[in-house]
């Protein structure tokens, strides 16, 4: 057996790089090699397929050594064919290398994942290095860029105290964006994200602003300039707004300024890389996208939150998943283990790609990552969220979170907040409530992480192309049972003896559901009752009672009525377990 899935792996590695063959074996250095790979200082930047790797495992001169951490992660949540992942570490030939450096063109990259080498160089170079024998296939480097950011309630600066206090913590404005998903629920059970790697892939952070935490950085890389600053480091940078953006996502997910902004996994660590350069229309090359990935996989990031996408050069019906190097190169980072969380995209509704129709961008297409849409503060899909479905035709994205005035940090000074709209926005904040997820459960590989997540959102029954399967319930999703759970350790996160309480659909709306499911655990032998109560503390009606039931999950449904028999209104309801001498709450609300 063991034989069998070493075999495996191997078998899944050629297949990927047979893949990169595939798609430019019949295209020779071509018109079409010439317009998508041309700059503006007229060289070609093309990725150099090659036919093998050497046949042990050498020192990896142009690759970051593979750290402890990242091979338990992979141990603990990569895919069973990836965990002999020989084929993927092992380097890229230094004769190679070598022989193509000879030629005289400039090596950009060097991707082990892909076997491959991205260069810049000049037609006739590429003309002389198709007469070597070991490069099996050539194909241009595309270029990716920022969604498009709409317009409407951007870039508007808030007073500070304008929420109040919430919970134990302190959310200010961002509590209505924490709300919408219930990650306060989550933050009251205990949950910050501790001991959670983010990979963040942007345009450069300002460590400096008070909602960052320099501490919680491990290590940051500038894929643009190659060194290690991912902060403005030139009069240029400062005056485009270089690091903005990438401000604005990492305080989304992770900052920590209480009073102002909180974010859904604050207590994680971060690896920060800055990958894209505004100046050019915020476009960046895709060889800087894979190599990020993979110095953060190395590093032992647990999960990647990206809100970079790409359409130029391709066309729609190749958003399947497959074509898009970006789009291969996250499902590899998935089967390592990595949880890939990306933007779909703001191309509804604007004047982007002609023939695109709103539709999403790689690697949004990719389908064993979590594509975020957006949604206004009442849950109802932003006008701009890009849809789906994929060329191959499947439901994107998976799950949306609010993507219109979202409250984020800004480097115009060190506390300056603003709200602004996009994906790239409502990204980062599913990003936080997986980084919650993997801390109460770190068994969970990345594929029980998005099940979780898509069964219980908010119309997890009739899944769409605009919303995927609804706006994320952290909470429900935080008591979820995925399939294969003898691996993850149980329904139930932590080992807490606590009695816990969970009910989805929330909301429940009644236009797309019939009743909620109220879902229950116990850790000792205890008399159980379960009650629905409104907010000025009136019962409403009786759902459950044991005199003594096991330590056993347990379970009900509410269809909305009241101990009359009475449908109940809109608004806001209490579910109450009492087990033994312990009470718990969860809120459920109810939607007409």
């Amino acid at each position: 057996m063991e034989i069998n899935l070493e075999m495996k792996g191997i078998l899944s590695i050629i297949a990927c790089i047979a893949i990169s063959t595939q798609i430019m074996a019949e295209v020779p250095v071509s018109q079409q090699l010439v317009e998508v790979g041309r700059r503006a200082d007229g060289k070609i930047h093309a990725w150099l397929f090659l036919d093998r790797k050497p046949t042990s495992l050498a020192i990896r001169k142009y690759s970051f050594p593979v750290t402890t951490r990242a091979i338990l992660r992979r141990q603990r949540r990569g895919s069973a064919e990836q965990i002999r992942i020989d084929g993927l570490d092992r380097p890229v030939s230094l004769d190679y290398l070598q022989r193509i450096r000879e030629s005289g063109v400039h090596i950009r990259r060097v991707s082990h994942w892909f076997n491959a080498i991205s260069i810049s160089a000049t037609v006739e170079q590429l003309e002389m290095l198709r007469e070597l024998p070991f490069i099996t296939s050539i194909e241009p480097v595309r270029q990716l860029r920022q969604p498009n950011v709409p317009d409407d309630d951007l870039d508007i600066e808030l007073e500070k105290g304008f929420a109040p206090l919430t919970g134990e913590l302190d959310y200010g404005p961002s509590a209505w964006q924490l709300e919408l998903l219930r990650v306060n629920d989550v933050h009251e059970l205990g949950y910050s994200g501790k001991d959670i790697l983010v990979l963040m892939l942007d345009t450069g952070f300002m460590n400096s602003h008070e909602a960052i935490i320099p501490k919680r950085v491990l290590a940051e890389h500038d894929f643009i300039n190659k060194d290690g600053e991912t902060a403005n480091e030139t009069e240029e940078e400062d005056r485009i707004g270089q690091h903005k953006h990438g401000t604005m996502t990492f305080s989304v997910l992770g900052g920590y300024a209480p009073g102002q902004l909180i974010g859904p996994a604050y207590g994680c660590d971060f690896l920060l890389a800055k990958t894209e350069y505004v100046a050019y229309e915020l476009e960046v090359e895709e060889d800087n996208f894979v190599a990020a990935l993979e110095w953060g996989e190395e590093w032992g990031a647990d999960i990647v939150s990206s809100s970079l996408g790409y359409n130029k050069w391709y066309t729609y019906d190749q958003m399947d998943g497959q074509t898009a190097i970006t789009s291969r190169a996250v499902s590899i980072a998935t089967q390592l283990g990595m949880v890939v969380v990306t933007a779909a995209g703001n191309e509804r509704g604007s004047d982007g790609k002609p023939g695109w129709g709103g539709h999403i961008m790689a690697p949004a297409d990719a389908d064993s990552i979590i594509t975020v849409g957006a949604t206004d503060v009442m849950g109802v899909v932003a006008s701009f969220s890009s849809m789906g479905p994929t060329a191959d035709g499947r439901i994107k994205p998976e799950v949306a979170a609010l993507g219109k005035a979202v409250y984020a940090a800004v480097p115009s000074g060190p506390d300056t907040y603003i709200t602004a709209n996009g994906t790239s926005l409502s990204t980062p904040l599913i990003a936080g409530c997986v980084a919650l997820l993997l801390e109460a459960h770190p068994q969970w590989r990345p594929d029980q992480v998005r099940e979780a997540l898509i069964n219980t959102a908010s119309q997890a029954d009739h899944p769409d192309n605009y919303l995927g399967w609804g706006v994320v319930d952290l909470l429900a999703a935080l008591y979820y049972s995925p399939g294969d759970t003898a691996s993850t350790g149980g329904n139930w996160p932590g080992e807490d003896t606590a009695p816990a309480i969970v009910s989805y659909p929330n909301p429940l709306d009644f236009r797309n559901h019939n009743a909620a499911s109220i879902k229950w655990k116990l850790a000792v032998r205890t008399p159980v009752r379960v009650d629905i109560y409104n907010l000025l503390g009136q019962h409403v009606i009786n759902l459950y009672r044991h005199d003594l039931q096991e330590p056993d999950p347990g379970s009900v449904e509410w269809n909305g009525i009241d101990y009359r028999g009475q449908r109940v209104a809109s608004g806001v309801y209490l579910v109450r377990l009492r087990a033994g001498q312990d009470i718990t709450f969860t809120r459920l609300t109810v939607q007409r």
